[in-house]
């Protein structure tokens, strides 16, 4: 994300202005330089809209003016200045409001990491406290990562050092390795054996919109189940395996160069919808979330943001949808079957159920670290 970009704008009495935006992140704020246009001549507009914008010094000529909007505004554009770019520069703050926020919601976890860390250097037995106050960090970061506001980078940073506070407690508790390693295999083998069956019904004649529904269930039992690390890997290459054969069952099955063409719209339209559906779901928690009175107000200009961006995406994705069906529309019509278009989708959709080819293994980074109670 570039800390810096321009746009164009009209002053209350109609002088046309140059915008130019820096976030400086460091220091939580945004400055904005008004430029008149008219003082931009030569090369120097372009220096300012390619150079300056990729990171290099610019002389703001005379006659710049310097605020520092406030990103927590409902805009970051004045007052006194209108722009054919509002969208542009309303995302711009969206973006940057996220970034700013995410990054001193993540300073305050690193904070609280070194509180745990210290705790676990002076340990000398066994403390509970200590586990459910480690387990209760770690649940609460990965719901962050589960939410986007923490990179894998970050989350691959505090990683360590959490298992290290686990191990340190490991030292002073006894694990049953041999019931959690036999509970561990009864687990697998229940899942393999539905694996198992699910393939031997994947025929031809299979309805793949049932097999793959039923498999995303064994992938949602899956991962609630705790394995020994021999059958987590046997557990991620039967899955992937699984969904490879299905996939090929059904890849088969549909061979006709049209009917892959229907097919693989309505897998989109499907995969459309129910992320529209997941990402309308996350607004209607994110509301319910601000509502909540035990959030602090960091948070709460989060949720905020979140919520703004949120919306911005639903909009573009309700509109990517409808041309999408039209295509497809269109489709059916050209091939013959536009009098029996709903059928047509019926009956394809029914065959495809699409699954993401990422939720076929457990990500050992989402899990709790383990240390038997």
């Amino acid at each position: 994300m570039l800390p810096r970009f321009t746009a164009t704008g009209v002053t209350a009495d109609d002088k046309e202005v140059v915008l130019a935006y820096q976030l400086k992140e460091e220091e939580f704020k945004v400055d904005l330089f008004i430029v008149p246009k008219k003082s931009l001549k030569g090369e120097l507009l372009e220096q300012l809209q390619k150079n300056w914008v990729a990171g290099e010094d610019f002389a703001f000529p005379k006659g710049t003016k310097e605020v520092a909007p406030n990103l927590n505004a409902e805009s970051v554009l004045p007052e006194d200045i209108r722009s054919d770019e509002a969208g542009k520069i309303r995302i711009k703050q969206n973006e940057w409001a996220y970034t700013l926020l995410t990054a001193k919601l993540w300073e305050s976890y690193l904070n609280e990491l070194e509180e745990l860390k210290k705790k676990a250097v002076e340990l000398t037995q066994y403390d509970r406290q200590l586990f459910d106050d480690a387990k209760s960090f770690w649940e609460r970061v990965l719901e962050h990562r589960k939410e986007r506001d923490i990179s894998q980078q970050g989350l691959d940073k505090i990683k360590d050092d959490v298992n290290s506070i686990f191990e340190k407690l490991k030292t002073f508790r006894k694990t049953e390795s041999a019931e959690f390693e036999a509970a561990s295999a009864k687990l697998r083998d229940e899942v393999i054996a539905k694996i198992e069956d699910l393939k031997k019904r994947a025929t031809e004649k299979a309805n793949f919109k049932a097999l793959l529904e039923e498999f995303k269930g064994i992938q949602g039992e899956n991962r609630r189940n705790r394995y020994s690390k021999a059958d987590d890997v046997l557990m991620r290459k039967t899955l992937d395996s699984a969904f490879q054969y299905i996939n090929e069952q059904r890849n088969h099955f549909f061979s006709d160069m049209t009917s892959s063409r229907v097919k693989g719209l309505n897998e989109v339209i499907e995969r459309m919808e129910k992320s529209l559906s997941h990402d309308k779901k996350d607004l209607e928690y994110m509301q319910r979330k601000g509502e909540s009175n035990k959030i602090s107000s960091l948070e709460s200009q989060l949720i905020k943001v979140k919520m703004n961006m949120l919306t911005e995406t639903v909009a573009s994705k309700e509109e990517k949808l409808k041309d999408i069906r039209s295509t497809l529309e269109k489709l059916l019509k050209q091939s013959g079957k536009g009098n029996k278009k709903e059928e047509t989708k019926t009956e394809v959709k029914a065959e495809t159920a699409p699954v993401n080819a990422e939720e076929t293994v457990t990500s050992a980074d989402t899990s709790t670290p383990s240390v038997s109670e």
